[in-house]
């Protein structure tokens, strides 16, 4: 609190003169003095008081070393910043604290980019620039971002070593190398790091990253849903798959259960491959001749499971999905694994098009291009031409009528 006991400091026209020296302390650090120059248009006045008070006479400078003796002297505070803290004119400590993360950020962003240099990879580069942009170093110490780099290659190695049905999980990668089985939970700071070397590596993004880098995010969550299935070898799932068969349900297959129970059908067993479980649902309800299995969108490692499966017994699979973008995307991703795509090209989208058009329907639009299809290059075209939306769904009657 400012008291009358200092007199002339307590002037008007000195305020501005206080609030220049607490800006430069606060720039520049509390430690620092030398000399600084007025600010503009500071009054005759201020610039006499300035000289009365350092004892000599003041032009366009003022010895900030010299102004702090004399304050300390007349008892205004024990420093130059706590004397301007009495005349009503604290240093804000913020600053301080700004420049000091910003030194704490940069050194560890330069000892993680040091710690990068040594994997020897050419995607390193591109890894360490993208999880800095994205923030996961953000508020990290320089040992705790290196930390991270290291627990990011060792991950990666881990997995580069590791082939089979003993590979390890998401969670037993997480409890293995970093101590904590949610370590790598979706949203950590591991996990981004984690996802993001796979991501550049693998391709995909998310999830689809880690399936396609082979390592489960778990053995039992995210099943294969199928109906219908039957078995050509005895025991294994066999009799599961009868009896769920006879009491007209479908029937989740994990991970777990079809490694240790590998599925075998007659060879030229004729599965229908859908994007969606609807689907599996409605071929329930109107018990279908022949199997039926849903991905249930982008296929987790369950359903590639036994898709794998499926064709090494030399089932025929038929695949069917979206009409949009992302249902495309997934269509020519099983393409490319040896699955044949049923009602999925162009005549079949423009009868889509105009029976929904027939029943009044206002189909939803995607603003995406459409990606490659090879096994019907005018798909892509039409697609592209009309960008209209058709869920599987809404074919449920002509897939399984």
């Amino acid at each position: 609190m400012v008291t009358s006991s200092f007199g002339s400091l307590t002037s008007p026209d000195l305020v501005p003169v206080f609030q220049a020296i607490r800006s430069r302390l606060e720039r520049v650090g509390e430690a620092r003095r030398g000399r600084m120059r007025l600010p503009e248009g500071v009054s005759a006045r201020a610039v006499y008081l300035l000289g009365d008070l350092v004892d000599s006479q003041v032009r366009r400078t003022v010895d900030l070393e010299v102004l702090e003796r004399k304050l300390v002297d007349l008892g205004v505070g024990r420093d130059l910043p706590s004397a301007l803290a009495t005349l009503g004119h604290p240093v804000s400590g913020e600053p301080a604290r700004r420049r000091v993360a910003r030194r704490r950020a940069i050194d560890a962003r330069t000892a993680a980019r040091a710690e990068v240099e040594r994997w020897e990879l050419d995607w390193g580069q591109e890894w360490i620039d993208s999880i800095v942009a994205r923030g996961v170093l953000s508020g990290l110490a320089r040992v705790e971002a290196v930390g991270l780099v290291r627990a990011t290659r060792g991950i990666l190695a881990r997995i580069d070593a590791s082939d089979g049905p003993d590979r390890p999980s998401r969670v037993d990668l997480a409890a293995e190398l970093l101590g904590d089985s949610h370590a790598l939970d979706w949203g950590t700071r591991h996990s981004q790091a984690v996802t993001r070397a796979l991501s550049i590596r693998f391709g995909g993004e998310g999830r689809d990253a880690w399936e396609r880098a082979g390592v489960n995010l778990d053995q039992v969550s995210a099943p294969a849903l199928t109906w219908g299935l039957t078995s050509a070898a005895p025991g294994g799932l066999g009799h599961l798959l009868e009896e769920a068969n006879d009491l007209g349900i479908p029937l989740h297959l994990s991970m777990l259960a079809l490694r240790r129970h590998p599925i075998v059908v007659e060879s030229g067993c004729d599965v229908l491959v859908t994007e969606n479980p609807r689907m599996v649902e409605a071929a329930c309800d109107r018990r279908t001749c022949y199997p039926v299995i849903a991905l249930n969108g982008n296929p987790s490692s369950a359903a590639l499971l036994l898709v794998d499966q499926l064709l090494h017994s030399g089932a025929r699979l038929r695949y069917h999905g979206d009409f949009d973008a992302p249902g495309l995307q997934i269509c020519a991703r099983m393409h490319r694994l040896g699955l044949e795509p049923w009602r999925m090209d162009c005549t079949a989208y423009l009868e889509a098009l105009a029976e929904a058009e027939l029943q009044g329907a206002a189909l939803p639009t995607d603003g995406r291009a459409s990606p490659p299809t090879p096994w019907d290059r005018e798909l892509q075209e039409a697609f592209d031409s009309h960008r209209l939306v058709v869920h599987e769904e809404r074919l449920i009657q002509s897939l399984l009528g």
